[in-house]
């Protein structure tokens, strides 16, 4: 799990233990107790579902460039470009800034060709 670790960094959390003082003064309110393992488990499941979806756009990119990318370059050069949406009456445009926009038009035939067919 390096590599999701590195990249992704799920943060979990430990068990939640109630308060009994606060700023020194005793809580007005408790707070229900939750189950921290299912609250990391969902976490973990988000995190590995992002990971997979990175992994594919990184093989994706790869064969666009004919290069190989570290999930770390693709989230850094691709998934983190400045972008601005203009939502007028009848549809939204999405304007990628000049930085990523060859690399948006590199990798966007290698994930239409993966998808499904049309209902």
């Amino acid at each position: 799990m390096g590599e999701l670790m590195d990249v992704l960094s799920p943060a979990l959390s430990s068990t939640n233990r109630a308060k009994t003082h606060l700023r020194g003064k005793k809580p007005k309110s408790v707070t229900p107790p939750i189950d921290a393992f299912a609250c990391n488990e969902v976490r973990l499941l988000v995190a590995m579902l992002a990971y997979q979806i990175m992994h594919v756009a990184r093989r994706a990119m790869a064969r666009a460039t004919k290069a190989p990318w570290s999930l770390r370059r693709l989230r850094e050069r691709v998934l983190r470009a400045g972008a601005r949406l203009i939502i007028s009456a009848r549809r939204m445009t999405l304007i990628l800034a000049a930085t990523a926009a060859p690399y948006w038009a590199a990798i966007w035939p290698q994930i239409q060709m993966l998808r499904g067919a049309d209902p």
